[in-house]
């Protein structure tokens, strides 16, 4: 396609968008304007009709109330069926008649449902059915207006964009014929200089490159036939380059070796002429020329295998230097000869034996040797050998995607990174399909080596560049650290390979160390949410709520829902105990939903037996991010529509609300457009500043328990309590207090403006069915209310003795 085709491609892509996003938009505005309507309109009728019908109701006249029917179904189009029912007596009247406009489709995208009454008059009910094809008719009349306006735009658009390429494509057909004419050797042409100033412009230019052209071939000319006999004379094969290693020139030689002649290599990229069987001489080379076209030295190479078109082998050394122009770099001239056919045979036969063929780099045989030979050393200079072992992520769909030759391509540029990286310290090679072997020695503890695979795994993760398309691709790595223990090369690698299979588990793209106790602990953690996951479903979970309560006033306002799993063995198990070993997986977000339903279901009883207190609901960070956190509460409501969602409070951690602080406030607003409160729990032990607490639309935080707790005795722990009661206020947020183990502990809490707490200092947590006994029979202490009808303490740093702050009026 050329550039006046290509051209109506984003033009109508962004029509197409323009016309999707708008057709979107209007849809969904005539279609809620006409269900708003459809509404209010069938609504005042039905009321309309309700009225009408009451008269003749309270009078009993049924033949008038069958003519009203009848009547109002006649009239109406949009009504279906009307029902009069008093007791036994039935009356209706149904309207077939639709008279419909728009096409079958529209509704479904419209989504304007019928909508039916049920209105008491009297004694009697009266019932009728509205259907929305008026409606439906209205809104498909505005979009057909609109879409042939829009057809007419489109194509007013269309005619002016081809009248201008039709004008510039026969400017540029000229300027074409011209240019092909000059390229086949007719270097006296010229564009005739006539038409718009642009064209003109354009002619001069030509005219004027043209004669100088023409000038320079016939010096050129006769200066390459006095280097093309200078070439076809001498012995070496010759290959002459230009910028960006496409091939200018080659004498016979050079064609004999390669196997291409001069009229087909000319204009190729040199790599694809001159091809080294070695992947890696190959790399070496093209780095190289690279480096001289920058200006970089000659470089020289003995012992290199040439693979020619037809698949014969020449062991050839090469010399390549720059080709200068006006001092500037302009090209590569590349030397080589045939050094010895049977010498090539040899060497070939002794590497290939100790190598992989694809990827040049040392085989499983060459490593078996050198891995014993690093043991040993290692072992006799007390120093650190890495064993890593690298597999490529997802490689076979490279394979499945691209095909082998795909795939091969991707192997060789990661077995040239390994290579490159690996230098001539350490060891690289290859055991097979997509694994490699790296052993990293001389390191001097375990971070030096994270650090360098670090840098590694940064350098395999990079996309691969392959016959002009990018391949995404990453690597994951097993590695056993050999320590001078009495352990063998199988071994090392069996560890290693154990390894990769915990960093593939992990998700991939990782680098796992082999470490048995860690290992064990990881064994352990399946076990575990192997185990948790089989409670869940048996139902052992359940829920303990413990007591919020306002001190001030001596009344219970909420509770706080608190998991435990009943243990067949160990019995009731707190959820420390369990909960960090799934917090990081999916089953954390499985175990938040039981809770919340379960804490939704407890809700709906103690609402009906009268009693509305607001329940708190820990959400763990992984759960409470999910992209259908919302989507799912939201479903969780509707289950229970007895339950107000403003009883509902959300508690999740200060530090995974830090995490993402724009998400996190995201999702909290659109659970707090539901009604849910939201509280910060352990308020002050993470990253508490009020940068964080103005950006989190919280309704309460939270003390952490350890502040409360200590604050008796604790100067520093009493005035970090205060401070967060001042931090609250000062933010309008309201501020409960965890961790109230003694009365003493609620009376210096209500001096110093907190009222709300909770802790075994009012009540331990409970089963749910004994919360109702309890709070009838709660008591608050009278300490509390001394303290209430004292004023609020002034001067935190006046006595170190917390029992006189508490009673001192102030």
């Amino acid at each position: 396609m050329g550039a006046y085709a290509r051209l109506f491609v984003p033009i109508t892509a962004l029509i197409v968008t323009i016309v999707c996003a708008r057709y979107t938009l209007l849809i969904d505005s005539e279609s809620t304007q006409a269900r708003l309507q459809f509404a209010l309109e069938s609504q005042q009728a039905a009321h309309a009709l309700a009225d009408a019908v009451r008269e003749p109701a309270e009078a009993g006249d049924l033949r008038r109330i069958g003519i009203l029917l009848r009547q109002s179904a006649t009239r109406n189009p949009a009504i279906v069926a009307v029902l009069w029912q008093e007791g036994s007596v039935v009356r209706e009247a149904w309207h077939v008649d639709e008279q419909r406009d728009y096409p079958a489709w529209f509704p479904h995208i419209a989504d304007i449902a019928p909508l039916y009454y049920e209105l008491p008059v009297g004694e009697g009910q009266l019932s009728v059915t509205f259907r929305p094809t008026p409606a439906l008719n209205g809104a498909w009349q505005a979009l057909r207006r609109q879409a042939l306006l829009s057809l007419l735009n489109i194509f007013l658009i269309y005619s002016l964009l081809g009248m201008l390429i039709y004008a510039t494509r026969r400017l540029l057909r000229r300027f074409g014929t011209a240019t092909r004419a000059f390229r086949d050797g007719a270097y006296g042409v010229r564009l005739p200089v006539r038409g718009f100033p642009e064209a003109q412009e354009l002619a001069v230019t030509f005219n004027d490159m043209a004669a100088r052209i023409q000038d320079l071939m016939g010096k050129l000319r006769d200066e390459k036939e006095r280097i093309e006999v200078t070439l076809a004379s001498i012995g070496d094969a010759v290959i002459a380059t230009g910028p960006g290693g496409r091939i200018r020139s080659m004498n016979p030689t050079a064609e004999q070796l390669t196997g291409y002649p001069a009229s087909e290599a000319i204009g190729l990229e040199l790599h694809s002429v001159f091809t080294l069987a070695n992947n890696f001489g190959q790399h070496t080379l093209l780095k190289s020329l690279a480096a001289i076209e920058r200006g970089g030295p000659n470089v020289k190479a003995k012992d290199q295998s040439l693979v020619n078109r037809r698949g014969e082998r020449y062991n050839i050394e090469y010399t390549a230097a720059p080709i200068r122009a006006g001092g500037m770099p302009e090209g590569v001239v590349l030397v080589f000869r045939d050094v010895s056919e049977k010498r090539q045979l040899i060497q070939q036969i002794s590497w290939r034996s100790e190598h992989d063929v694809l990827t040049g780099l040392p085989n499983r045989t060459a490593l078996a040797a050198r891995f014993e030979h690093e043991i040993a050393r290692a072992r006799d200079e007390h120093c650190l050998l890495a064993v890593c072992l690298f597999d490529l992520d997802h490689f076979r769909l490279v394979n499945d995607s691209g095909g082998q030759p795909l795939g091969d391509e991707v192997l060789k540029q990661a077995a040239s990174r390994l290579h490159e990286f690996a230098g001539a310290r350490d060891y690289v090679a290859r055991l097979g399909g997509d694994e490699f072997v790296l052993l990293l020695r001389d390191h001097t503890d375990r971070a030096s080596i994270e650090k360098t695979l670090e840098r590694l795994m940064l350098s395999l993760s990079r996309v691969y560049q392959v016959a002009g398309r990018a391949i995404p691709m990453t690597a994951s790595a097993g590695v056993a650290i050999y320590t001078g223990n009495d352990v063998s090369a199988d071994n090392l690698l069996r560890h290693a390979d154990q390894a990769l299979y915990q960093a593939k588990v992990q998700g991939r793209r990782k680098v796992h160390f082999f470490d048995a106790d860690l290992d064990e602990q990881v064994r352990t953690h399946h076990n575990q949410r192997t185990e948790l996951r089989d409670a869940l479903l048996a139902g052992q979970l359940c829920l303990f709520y413990q007591p919020k309560a306002n001190l001030r006033q001596g009344r219970i306002v909420g509770m706080e829902a608190l998991l435990r799993w009943r243990h067949p063995e160990r019995g009731l198990v707190g959820p420390q105990e369990f909960l960090p070993a799934v917090e990081h997986t999916d089953l954390i977000a499985d175990i938040g939903e039981w809770v919340l339903r379960a804490a939704l279901e407890q809700m709906q009883q103690w609402c009906a037996a009268g009693r509305t207190w607001v329940v708190g609901v820990n959400i763990a960070a992984r759960h409470f991010q999910r992209p259908d956190f919302v989507q799912r509460l939201r479903a969780l409501l509707a289950e229970y529509p007895s339950v107000p969602p403003q009883l509902l409070e959300l508690e999740i951690l200060e530090s995974s609300a830090l995490h993402d602080v724009t998400h996190v406030r995201t999702i909290m607003q659109e659970c707090q457009a539901l009604g849910i409160r939201f509280a910060l729990d352990d308020f002050g032990t993470g990253y508490s500043s009020m940068s964080y607490l103005k950006r989190l639309p919280a309704d309460v935080l939270k003390i952490d328990q350890s502040f409360v707790r200590n604050m008796l005795v604790d100067r520093d722990d009493l005035h970090l309590v205060s401070a967060v009661i001042g931090l609250a206020r000062a933010f309008n947020r309201s501020v409960i207090a965890e961790g109230v183990e003694t009365v003493e502990h609620g009376a210096l809490l209500i001096r110093m403006g907190c009222d709300l707490a909770q802790g075994y200092g009012i009540a331990r947590p409970m089963p749910a069915d004994t919360v109702l006994g309890w709070a009838d029979a709660f008591v608050p202490a009278p300490e509390w209310g001394t303290a209430s009808l004292l004023g609020p303490l002034t001067d935190l740093n006046g006595d170190s003795d917390a029992s006189r702050l508490l009673f001192t009026p102030a």
